[in-house]
């Protein structure tokens, strides 16, 4: 073997395993993100609605960051909120949880939810949690 060549060969095996040590590891099945489900659930009384969620936490971590929306006819009214505060952008709704609502433990649940009224009479629709479907409820 040559001599000068030796040097080459060890540092291209060098810069080889540094460049393996430098490398991210491979992607894994880690655990999904934490997730919430939400049920929603509009009582009329035209012209007034009570629209109340029920957002809850089946995950075995606590999951902050979370936020509802929902679609409002553009007559509608927003009178009262419970559990955190509500926005409203032209037809589109938000609720922002309360601090005590911000981080839900897990097994926890927040129920959050605002009354108004709407003429001609249209309820708020279109309930999402983080961008996911909440499911009607009949409570």
């Amino acid at each position: 073997m040559d001599k000068h060549r030796l040097p080459l060969r060890l540092a291209s095996v060098l810069v080889s395993a540094a460049a393996v040590a430098a490398a991210p590891p491979p992607a894994s099945a880690a655990d999904p993100a934490p997730a919430l489900s939400c049920t929603a659930q509009v009582i009329t009384f035209a012209p007034g609605y009570q629209a109340v969620v029920n957002v809850r936490n089946t995950t075995a971590l606590p999951v902050t960051g979370w936020q509802l929306t929902f679609q409002l006819a553009g007559t509608a009214t927003i009178g009262s909120s419970f559990g955190g505060t509500v926005t409203r952008s032209g037809s589109a709704g938000t609720v922002t949880p309360a601090v005590y609502f911000a981080t839900i433990q897990p097994g926890g649940q927040a129920n959050v939810g605002f009354g108004g009224s709407a003429v001609p009479f249209t309820p708020p629709t279109g309930f999402t949690l983080n961008g996911t479907p909440c499911a009607a409820s009949g409570w």
